[in-house]
């Protein structure tokens, strides 16, 4: 009987200490500093950009806003610490460096960021890359197509479209480009244009703003001949009507020219890219831990501040309806 008391007594405290642990709540305030301004943003040949967002704590429950309503982002000559302009609001988060500034390659700049109730950021000074992507040549593959539409009267009056094969190639032979990213953009009557599932949009933002701070990029290695293609449709809607035959219809025009843009990312970008890839991935899975934190030259460790290069060539579409064209640069 004595055996069984002593038995029941080990029992009942394990129980409870048990049911003591399991009601513990974790509220994480050991290891959250408070909100603090997180930046991910880059030093081009053309300009800087920045986007700009506010922290939260992992077990938030209130879904607040990451926007960070009055940030200051300047931007700063490291050999002298004195400003050398201040990035302009673009949207909630993302700032960019006027038109009319261009960076010097000879020197290096940083980034410094406040706002009402944050630490300040600093980031570590970056220069240009003394490299680019150049491009060598781009061939356009040109061919007249016909979509099934409700009045085709619009092929009369405004001619069919174009299924454009726009595709550029990089002699990588030194292996000098350890990473690419490219885009398109378009331009007509001097507005560029962004091009997805068909339609056109305008692009508002400058034409050296790559969003970095809505995902991740993956780089592979890159071969000694680097090539990439694009097709897209050369008609856009316009603003405009015109009367044909008692019926009003929208004004179609061609996209008169295409700007390619290859890019190339500093390393230490890259492996920053790299480690947030790492951490996303092994956070998925259960049984893992993340093995070392993610890489960052800002004074508060949450973000970074890189270095890219990009080579643009304008391409004016030339008018035939079908054929393809080789430009060498």
């Amino acid at each position: 009987m004595k055996h069984f008391l002593i038995l029941f007594t080990i029992l009942s405290l394990s129980i409870l200490y048990s049911c003591t642990e399991i009601n513990t709540e974790v509220v994480g305030d050991d290891y959250y500093e408070g909100d603090q301004i997180a930046i991910v943003g880059y030093l081009s040949n053309f300009g800087a950009v920045a986007n700009i967002q506010k922290t939260q704590s992992p077990l938030n429950k209130n879904n607040d806003s990451r926007v960070i309503g009055e940030a200051k982002v300047e931007l700063l000559n490291a050999a002298n610490d004195a400003v050398v302009t201040v990035l302009e609001k673009q949207d909630e988060y993302n700032y960019t460096t006027p038109l009319n500034f261009i960076p010097e390659k000879d020197q290096s700049y940083y980034i410094k960021v406040s706002a009402p109730g944050l630490s300040t950021v600093f980031s570590t000074p970056q220069k240009l890359i003394d490299r680019s992507p150049g491009i060598d040549s781009v061939t356009m593959k040109i061919e007249e197509t016909y979509f099934q539409v409700e009045d085709p009267t619009v092929y009369t009056i405004f001619g069919k479209p174009r299924s454009i094969w726009f595709s550029y190639f990089i002699n990588n032979g030194d292996s000098a480009i350890t990473n690419n990213f490219s885009k398109l953009l378009y331009r007509y009557k001097s507005d560029l244009y962004d091009y997805s599932g068909g339609n056109y949009v305008m692009h508002t933002k400058p034409h050296f703003f790559f969003n970095l701070g809505t995902g991740t990029n993956h780089f592979i290695d890159i071969p000694a001949i680097v090539s990439s293609g694009f097709v897209f449709n050369d008609q856009i809607k316009t603003s405009e009507t015109v009367e044909y035959k008692g019926t009003t219809y929208q004004v179609i025009e061609r996209i008169e020219s295409v700007i390619i843009q290859s890019v190339l990312f500093s390393s230490d970008f890259i492996n920053y890219f790299e480690k947030v890839n790492e951490y996303l991935e092994n956070r998925t899975d259960p049984f893992s831990i993340m093995a070392e934190k993610i890489p960052s030259n800002l004074s508060n460790r949450i973000g970074f501040f890189g270095s890219l290069a990009i080579t643009e060539k304008e391409i004016v579409l030339p008018t035939i309806k079908n054929g393809s064209v080789v430009i060498d640069f």
